[in-house]
């Protein structure tokens, strides 16, 4: 790498809630294998790993704190917020963000910028500077899981709704070869025999979250998911195109609720970044070359 200069490797790293973990995988390997990001963008959990990691919070610790986490932490009794069409107030969320990052994007060390979807006015929304914890917090806001945030007129949600894989973040941050990391859902379900449905949607998603390894049935929250994993994965299509080098770790599998699943999203992130090193080496050579030949 170092014959032709440095690089300015852009990692685009995807929503897809526990899936995402994959992300952790994907940054030990680039790292050990000396292609670790100068600039990174994020939606959902690839927004919570992008920050930790534009902050300076090791691999190695970002991955104890995967395997070590309880999703209660985030969603227990004291932060019910039923009444608002959510599951969790997000406060929680809001205080274990704060607990690791930094208060604003100028005190991170490289790059960073994340999505959410502003729904007051229906267009997606690139935070890069100001405050780090609500934009972090906006770009996990899964619909009905956690209250959406209010920002000054806008009301904003997960951006997986609107840009799923943020590979033109990643280069408008100054990302010249964008490894973009996939983690959609597979948008499937399991028939249910009895074709039994609860009740409540909202019950079936608490119900989804505590039971993090089920396999997933036909119940109206599974519908939903599956609805939106269809949609996410249609969603990144034209933005994958447009990137470097894309990496799609196997755990479209998994359901986004499956923490427990940690150490296989982990292990899924490594083997898919060690299968692209070389390709990576090779398009960061040749893009490299390329601008240097417009420049002269």
């Amino acid at each position: 790498m170092s014959l032709f200069g440095p690089r300015r490797i852009g990692l685009a790293l995807g929503s897809g809630s526990a899936r995402g973990l994959a992300h952790i995988g994907v940054l030990k390997v680039l790292e050990q294998e000396g292609l670790a990001p100068s600039v990174i963008a994020g939606t959902s959990m690839g927004a919570l790993v992008g920050a930790f990691y534009a902050a300076g919070v090791s691999v190695d610790e970002m991955e104890h704190i995967a395997l070590t986490f309880d999703v209660k932490q985030v969603t227990g009794l004291s932060d019910l917020a039923l009444s608002n069409g959510a599951i969790s107030s997000g406060e929680k969320v809001r205080a274990f963000l704060a607990e690791h990052l930094p208060p604003t994007f100028e005190e991170l060390e490289m790059p960073f910028g994340c999505v959410a979807m502003d729904l007051s006015h229906n267009r997606a929304v690139y935070f890069t500077h100001g405050d780090l914890i609500q934009a972090v917090r906006a770009s996990t806001s899964v619909p009905l899981a956690f209250v959406p945030v209010r920002m000054d007129d806008m009301l904003l949600v997960d951006g997986f709704v609107c840009d799923p894989v943020p590979v033109d973040l990643a280069r408008q941050l100054g990302g010249e070869t964008v490894v973009a990391v996939d983690v959609h859902g597979s948008g499937k379900v399991n028939l249910d025999d009895q074709g039994r449905r609860p009740a409540s949607v909202l019950r079936d998603l608490q119900s989804t979250v505590a039971r993090r390894d089920r396999e997933r049935g036909d119940s109206s929250m599974d519908i939903v998911l599956a609805i939106s994993e269809a949609f996410e994965a249609r969603a990144s299509e034209l933005a994958l195109r447009r990137a470097s080098v894309v990496l799609s770790p196997e755990v479209h599998h998994l359901t986004g609720s499956n923490f427990a699943a940690a150490a296989e999203a982990i292990a899924a992130g490594e083997a898919a970044a060690r299968t692209a090193v070389e390709r990576i080496r090779r398009k960061a050579r040749r893009e490299h070359s390329e601008r240097l030949d417009s420049a002269c």
